[in-house]
């Protein structure tokens, strides 16, 4: 063969590629991939293909706006903030972008990566679309047909100017999404900025895509509107009819099935679990956010500080003991709790583990000598003798601190609903007068206040009230005990 004849071959394979690609976003994810992540082999699944369909029929005008749930870390920003834009310049390179996220940078990341593609020989091989030179940087950046892309973040000004496509990759930051004030923040942002920022309302679209984080996160905005198709790709499959605009629908059909199992399979899923806990595991791959408001508690009254009080007026440690450490039975808990000056109440540590008998008392022990004198210890009573001998058991450990047996008397909810009437913000404060230390043990606790009922455990929340109570109910400086809600 001629070398005029191979390269008339190499020509005609990367047309017939570039119109593959051109045709399909999938097709182009497929190929782009390499570009991005030469040394990682491509896991293609068909929860990316759905992505894919449906962001394509964005661009074709088969649907306007588009809000996809789908877990952290399954290819959705790759998808969506690199492929799609680039792979919409191949068939109308026109058209004008405005993406956001929480974050400033990965806005920024995701629009270095795409200009990346663009300049790359795979891209200009087979579509050749040119950026400008007058106008190139990392946040906003244009190409020789009029296109462009610019970049935002979530509560940033949007810029002054418009967009044919808009789209939001991660609207909330999920360590702040708690918080009242930050997501009302974020959804009126969305509102009152970025939903005007459409170049022509009548033939706009829309692309948000992002994990739930919260019950009242912008998918509940979005819900309320009526006018947003939803696909909801849920890590483990939750039977349901339906059928998309454009005829697609969950391969899966039994209960429990993984959205990728090649990639995070039945052990994956279970570790996450156990790290996320039940209520964020519901929120960011259930996509079906438990109700923050556990009835009593909201999550985002609790304020996280860096730093304890170093001059509270008393503190207390408040244990819940029980008296086992298999696999199933109750916690023994202890929360450290102090009253501020100023009318707080700073939980300082909480402490939880399944142990045996004999090791509560050790833990006991080793953890009042670290508190020090200083610090009251109370425990809760059980009822009957086995409850007075296991307190005068204690009290003899703890000789030398000041520790006091409470018996306990009402249901929970009415031990817990002082914590709660402390924790509620007042009107217009963002956060309520319980404070939480910064620290390991504070998504855990947090987890089973919010659940409170709901809740497999409560022995975090039983504690908690019961530290606040003692440190209410004790004059300041002579302390005196009282029966325990008596």
């Amino acid at each position: 063969m001629s070398d005029a004849a191979a390269l008339a071959d190499i020509d005609g394979l990367l047309s017939l590629e570039a119109e593959l690609g051109r045709r399909s976003l999938h097709d182009y994810l497929r190929g782009m991939w390499p570009t991005i992540e030469p040394s990682t082999p491509f896991q293609d699944n068909w929860h990316l293909g759905a992505i894919c369909e449906h962001e394509q029929a964005v661009l074709d005008y088969q649907i306007p706006k588009l809000c996809i749930c789908v877990c952290p870390r399954s290819g959705k920003s790759i998808t969506t903030s690199v492929a799609f834009p680039t792979w919409a310049w191949t068939r109308d390179p026109s058209v004008r972008f405005l993406f956001s996220s929480y974050s400033s940078d990965l806005s920024l990341e995701f629009a270095t990566t795409a200009r990346r593609v663009i300049d790359s020989q795979w891209y200009q091989s087979r579509w050749g679309v040119s950026l400008a030179i007058d106008q190139s940087t990392k946040s906003y950046y244009s190409n020789t047909a009029g296109g462009y892309r610019i970049s935002t973040s979530v509560g940033g000004s949007a810029t002054g100017k418009g967009g044919d496509v808009l789209v939001i990759d991660d609207p909330h930051n999920l360590k702040l999404i708690a918080s009242d004030v930050v997501r009302a923040a974020d959804l009126s942002w969305f509102t009152k900025v970025w939903s005007s920022r459409q170049n022509h309302p009548r033939h706009g679209r829309q692309v948000v895509i992002m994990q739930r984080g919260h019950e009242d996160d912008l998918v509940s905005l979005l819900l309320d509107q009526g006018d947003w198709t939803f696909l909801k790709l849920p890590t483990e499959y939750i039977p349901r009819q339906w059928t998309s605009p454009i005829g697609w629908s969950d391969p899966r059909t039994t209960a429990g099935e993984l959205l990728h199992p090649a990639r995070v399979g039945p052990t994956e899923v279970e570790t996450i679990k156990r790290e996320l806990g039940p209520v964020d595991y519901s929120c960011q791959h259930a996509q079906e956010p438990l109700p923050e408001i556990g009835g009593m508690f909201e999550r985002g009254w609790f304020e996280i500080i860096p730093t304890r009080d170093p001059d509270p007026l008393m503190r207390v440690r408040f244990w819940d003991a029980a008296g086992s450490e298999t696999e199933r039975s109750p916690y023994t808990a202890g929360v450290l709790m102090a009253e501020t000056r100023d009318g707080k109440f700073i939980i300082e540590d909480v402490r939880r583990a399944r142990l045996t008998a004999a090791k509560v008392d050790r833990w006991m022990l080793d953890t009042a000598r670290e508190d020090g004198v200083g610090v009251d210890i109370a425990e809760e009573q059980e009822p009957g003798s086995a409850g007075k001998s296991v307190i005068a058991s204690h009290r003899t450990l703890l000789a030398g601190f000041s520790y006091t047996g409470i018996p306990a008397s009402g249901d929970k909810v009415t031990r817990w609903k002082p914590l709660a009437s402390q924790a509620r913000p007042a009107l217009k404060e963002a956060f309520g007068k319980v404070q939480l230390v910064e620290g390991a043990w504070n998504k855990e606790f947090l987890d089973e206040v919010v659940a409170n009922k709901r809740s497999k455990f409560k022995d975090q929340l039983d504690a908690a009230a019961g530290a606040l109570h003692q440190l209410r109910v004790a004059p300041k400086p002579v302390r005196q005990v009282r029966a325990w809600w008596g």
